[in-house]
């Protein structure tokens, strides 16, 4: 846990420099929205989260499309009567492996 700790105090050590050397003011128009002036760094870190919440709903939608089909499968599973033990197996490409011993015989 301090390992995510001190990973996430890095991250935000990096993003403050980040903010500190790029303090230059962009002005920022997307269809009718616009924007006087932001600092740039501010433009750069939104545009990074705003990729990182997108990715997020896509994998999180995915995940949840996911449960719901293992779920369908597993009420499938349930449906299906119990299957009867497995028959022992021929051999090898069907070979129906050593004859029986002769009935009436005793087997050493």
């Amino acid at each position: 846990m301090i390992l995510i700790y001190l990973l996430m105090a890095l991250i935000g050590a990096a993003a403050a420099v980040f903010a500190i050397q790029n303090p230059t003011r962009v002005a920022v128009s997307f269809l009718a929205w616009q924007t006087g002036g932001m600092p740039l760094s501010l433009v750069i870190l939104l545009s990074a989260v705003a990729g990182i919440v997108l990715a997020s709903v896509a994998g999180l939608a995915q995940q949840i499309r996911l449960r719901l089909r293992i779920r369908q499968l597993e009420a499938r599973l349930a449906k299906q009567p119990a299957a009867a033990p497995p028959s022992p197996s021929p051999g090898r490409w069907g070979d129906p492996g050593p004859p029986a011993p002769p009935a009436g015989r005793p087997t050493p």
